[in-house]
């Protein structure tokens, strides 16, 4: 990856964005698991796809300026991207949960970071390239 100019200002505006996804999906998972008592991995679920309905407009527009481009096709990768790196979240949450016997609230930290860099990694080169 070349880190020029063009790929920093990316990058930064990748960590904004993903600053307030992490937030709103934080809160999201915080509420449904233990305001509502939703099974840690639905609250996971939906405060996933809540995140991923934000990142998608604030990354098109915002991060990799992709003001025209075929809308359709960039959600089409978007949401197979999302699947991809949330799959490998998940794996890396349920084995905090489970093996290691990390409370949901802690394991939520680690298993974002994880989705994060690849879901960077990937929509760079394949969704807005």
């Amino acid at each position: 990856m070349n880190f020029d100019h063009k790929t920093i200002s990316q990058i930064i505006k990748f960590i904004i964005v993903g600053c307030i996804n992490t937030g709103l999906s934080l809160a999201m998972f915080y509420i449904l698991y233990n305001l509502f008592n939703i099974n840690e991995y639905i609250s996971n679920l939906i405060a996933y796809i809540v995140g991923l309905i934000n990142s998608f407009f604030w990354n098109k527009l915002w991060v990799f300026r992709k003001n025209g481009g075929n809308i359709i096709r960039e959600a089409m990768y978007f949401f197979i991207i999302f699947a991809v790196c949330y799959g490998i979240q998940f794996i890396c949450f349920r084995t905090l949960v489970e093996y290691y016997q990390i409370n949901a609230n802690w394991a939520q930290i680690p298993a974002m970071i994880v989705y994060t860099i690849t879901n960077y990694i990937l929509n760079r080169f394949i969704t807005f390239k």
